[in-house]
């Protein structure tokens, strides 16, 4: 029903668990938006404006507004439904904590490890999505790289495993992490090793924290 919306942002709100959401004003109307608190870090400040990709989930006298940072994040939540026990909170969970790119290589390489980090998310539901997206999602794949959209797939995964333990141990969120991963995977010079890599998180993490 709604591809997208674009107004006012006015209200970010993360509350944790199935809660976090951003109220977005459009021609006067406010709008409930669930979103992961990944897509809610990477919008503006409240009082400016934004485009949200959206899905109106329909569940019995349920009405929810979910929302992306891109097409593709919405179509590939849309397919994950289709395995058998994934619901829109999981989808958007795992979604929101791996970001598309990184969710498509995983599925791909069978990281049912990578899969699992997401909230709610267990082994055999890790394992369930890799069996039944496999080899189905390079649209994806192809969509992704035209795009450089969540470039994350920049180092091997060994790589970004240890650099996700060294943040977690100081502190950082999966969320924060994948996040910061993300951004610096859109950069012009990638750093390829663990130290590097720690160290660009680190500068970008502190700077989000200051906005």
């Amino acid at each position: 029903m709604f591809a997208f919306l674009k107004g006012t942002i006015r209200a970010k709100d993360l509350l944790g668990g199935q809660e976090d959401r951003v109220v977005l004003e459009v021609s006067g109307v406010g709008f409930e938006i669930r979103m992961s608190p990944r897509s809610i870090l990477a919008l503006p400040d409240t009082g400016e404006e934004a485009l949200v990709h959206t899905l109106l989930a329909v569940r019995e006298n349920d009405l929810t507004i979910f929302g992306f940072e891109s097409a593709s994040e919405r179509k590939l939540f849309q397919t994950l439904q289709k395995v058998s026990g994934v619901g829109p909170k999981m989808a958007l969970s795992l979604v929101g904590t791996l970001g598309a790119s990184q969710l498509v290589t995983a599925v791909e390489q069978e990281d049912t490890k990578m899969i699992s980090q997401a909230p709610g998310v267990g082994k055999k539901v890790a394992e369930r999505i890799v069996l039944e997206l496999k080899g189905k999602l390079d649209a994806f794949g192809k969509s992704l790289s035209e795009t450089g959209a969540d470039a994350v797939a920049y180092t091997s995964g060994q790589t970004r495993d240890e650099v996700r333990a060294i943040l977690e141990g100081l502190g950082y969120t999966i969320t924060e992490i994948n996040l910061a991963l993300t951004e610096i995977g859109k950069e012009d010079v990638i750093p390829e090793d663990v130290e590097g890599l720690v160290r660009s998180c680190l500068r970008y993490l502190g700077a989000a924290s200051v906005k």
